[in-house]
């Protein structure tokens, strides 16, 4: 009779240590799509059998095997963190070039083809009023399109400025987010392996991956210390240590909450796409604009003022102004002038074409590191281009590289509902045989108990 019951409660509990793998599928199968989830199982272990100690033998309930494995969500990350960059320069570099017009018959290379072609019908007629006019006209669509231009780049960097916020923003939430894990972590220690909490957890650190590289220890209490640049403290324990963005100098910081400059410590992500392309690119082409614009006001400026205009007089006002303290491109301007003041006669032949021709000459002399004003601005065009084309290029093979990742990644932790479907098979044929078994021992315990009444 003993052994009977005894194999009742073995029976039992391998019904109910079944039951509970059945579960543990069921949750797999349910997060299959969730992110961050990494698989479970769960392990039965056989209990001690043998017959002449009287130990019966059975399953029990073993440890939860976590999936998860650290190498390939570290791989993961690193991927993430480069296509982060790539992505945030390329739109950045998409609205600069939009202002880099190559057409010659639109934006700067319209407008200096269009004032060249004024001088050159002025140079023609050189007394001509109307001449005179037009090529004052045509200064002034020069200066508007070096104005636009610069006015659209430096839009470009106020977007630059206000992604810049917004990521720091977004770095510090989900900082948060995992500071309010590690508080649940080590308020209560059983929620270490609440596979729910371990998905939160990883699937904030996925999408910080994209926007910054971090480094991440695990304490003994279970909580992460996540380090921004391997560097800088974000979240230690249950404290979280923001970031700022301070736009105080020239070029944008990030900053801690001591105000101390980090920016150098930020690595790769999309933050450091988004400093790179505001501190660095975005700059260097304003400046090779500012100073195309310069000189060419200055060399304009220096062949009017050797010749002399229709009363015989050298000029007094130059035709092109700027203030370089503000940006040459974005303040050069023409200055008010009658057409008679502008200088076409050289000073040895009054009343002649000689200082026009001279101007027209300009189009394509070598006034720009060895080129014409045209030359160095296609090259500045192409620079741009190629900059761009780099962040397009680093977003596709980016793309390729961090799916390949992802797909090793669920390979190794993730959940496949194929395999999930013949575990469910075992499971269940393993409840039901020890179901039936159950159901014979309860009917020969029965059997037995009338037989004894």
């Amino acid at each position: 009779m003993g052994g009977l019951f005894s194999a009742l409660i073995t029976t039992t509990g391998a019904m109910r240590a079944n039951d509970r793998v059945l579960m543990t599928i069921q949750n797999n199968v349910s997060n299959a799509n969730t992110p961050g989830y990494a698989k479970r199982q769960l392990n039965l272990e056989s209990r001690h059998f043998d017959v002449r100690l009287g130990l019966p033998g059975g399953v029990d309930i073993g440890n939860m095997v976590n999936f998860r494995n650290e190498f390939s969500e570290r791989n993961v990350w690193r991927q993430n963190n480069s296509y982060g960059r790539f992505a945030e320069q390329r739109p950045l570099l998409e609205e600069v070039e939009s202002s880099f017009i190559i057409s010659s018959n639109a934006g700067i290379p319209g407008a200096l083809n269009e004032f060249f072609n004024g001088v050159s019908s002025w140079a023609v007629n050189p007394n001509d009023p109307v001449a005179r006019q037009v090529v004052l006209d045509r200064a002034g669509g020069v200066a508007r399109s070096f104005n636009e231009t610069a006015k659209n780049i430096a839009a470009a960097a106020n977007t630059a400025d206000r992604q810049i916020s917004a990521t720091v923003d977004k770095i510090n939430s989900i900082a948060g987010r995992i500071r309010a894990v590690n508080e649940e972590m080590r308020t209560d220690r059983s929620k270490m392996e609440d596979p729910a909490l371990d998905a939160q957890l990883y699937a904030s650190l996925e999408e910080l991956s994209e926007v910054a590289d971090f480094n991440v220890l695990r304490a003994e209490d279970g909580s992460m210390q996540l380090l921004l640049g391997g560097q800088t403290p974000l979240v230690i324990g249950d404290r979280q240590y923001e970031i700022k963005a301070d736009f105080s100098f020239a070029s944008p910081r990030i900053v801690n909450e001591d105000d101390v400059d980090i920016t150098s410590q930020i690595g790769n992500g999309g933050l450091r796409g988004l400093l790179d392309t505001r501190n660095q690119q975005i700059p260097s082409y304003l400046d090779d604009l500012n100073r195309m614009a310069e000189t060419f006001a200055d060399r304009v400026n220096q062949v009017l003022a050797g010749g002399l205009d229709s009363n015989g007089s050298s000029p007094l006002v130059d035709l092109f102004t700027y203030d370089p303290t503000l940006g040459s491109a974005a303040t050069m301007a023409v200055n008010t002038l009658e057409p008679y003041q502008l200088a076409a006669a050289e000073t040895s032949a009054p009343g002649g074409n000689g200082n026009a021709l001279l101007l027209a000459n300009l189009a394509e002399s070598a006034e720009m590191d060895g080129g014409s004003f045209h030359t160095f601005y296609g090259e500045l065009g192409a620079r741009l281009g190629r900059d761009l084309q780099n962040a397009n290029d680093g977003v596709t093979m980016q793309e390729e590289l961090l799916s390949q990742s992802k797909d090793l990644r669920a390979e190794r932790s993730g959940v496949s509902l194929d395999e999930e479907a013949a575990r469910l098979i075992e499971a269940q044929r393993a409840y039901q045989a020890n179901a039936q078994l159950f159901q014979v021992l309860n009917e020969l315990t029965d059997t037995l108990i009338n037989l004894l009444r």
